[in-house]
């Protein structure tokens, strides 16, 4: 217990110090004020508690789990993490197979492959620009995806662009769909969808104004 308590201290304190990387016992978690600066987590295998009111988060280590309160911007790169976080303005998720977890977010923007974003709540502009990206939220009222096979499922939305290819979209209620990419399935089970439809192959099940 004394080394676990010993290690998790240590780390705080090279974290707080804007240090560089350390080793750091895999399971112990690393306490962050992120309050009033930007804050870089680059140890892998760690899990991060972040604290504070953040502005810049920077996930740029692999295989850890990042605890984020309310953030301005939160940056995701490495491969295989896991990030919760509260309502963001502006979320960018890069590098590979991550999974991420926000409350809601202004700005989402994913290029990165084979990644799971779960959104409690609203996004209000989404690009989904890698492949095989699943995106759920319970509203995304703009999305634009020029990537490929890439899933979307949500309830109300506004506008959707998908100029990529076998994409699948999946709304309760969509206003506007727009179309340019080929093999793509998009289907609005409510309410009337004005659609333009420019590919080849495309599956679209929706009702019309």
């Amino acid at each position: 217990m004394l080394v676990r308590r010993l290690a998790t201290v240590t780390a705080s304190l090279l974290v707080a110090l804007g240090l560089g990387s350390a080793p750091a016992e895999a399971g112990v978690a690393v306490p962050v004020d992120c309050s009033h600066r930007t804050v870089e987590l680059r140890w892998d295998d760690v899990t991060y508690d972040l604290d504070g009111t953040c502005g810049v988060v920077r996930v740029l280590a692999d295989d850890v789990v990042a605890r984020i309160p309310t953030a301005t911007r939160v940056v995701v790169r490495g491969h295989g993490n896991t990030v919760v976080t509260k309502s963001v303005d502006t979320l960018v998720v890069r590098g590979r197979q991550q999974e991420v977890r926000p409350t809601a977010a202004r700005v989402l923007r994913v290029a990165s492959p084979r990644t799971t974003v779960e959104v409690a709540g609203l996004v209000e502009s989404a690009r989904l620009g890698g492949r095989r990206t699943t995106l759920t939220a319970d509203r995304v009222y703009a999305v634009r995806t020029p990537g490929a096979h890439n899933t979307l499922r949500t309830g109300r939305g506004y506008d959707a662009s998908v100029g990529g290819d076998g994409n699948t979209l999946r709304y309760r209620r969509l206003d506007s769909l727009v179309v340019t990419g080929d093999d793509n399935s998009v289907g609005v089970r409510h309410g009337g969808t004005t659609v333009r439809d420019a590919g080849r192959g495309n599956r679209i099940r929706v009702q019309r104004h």
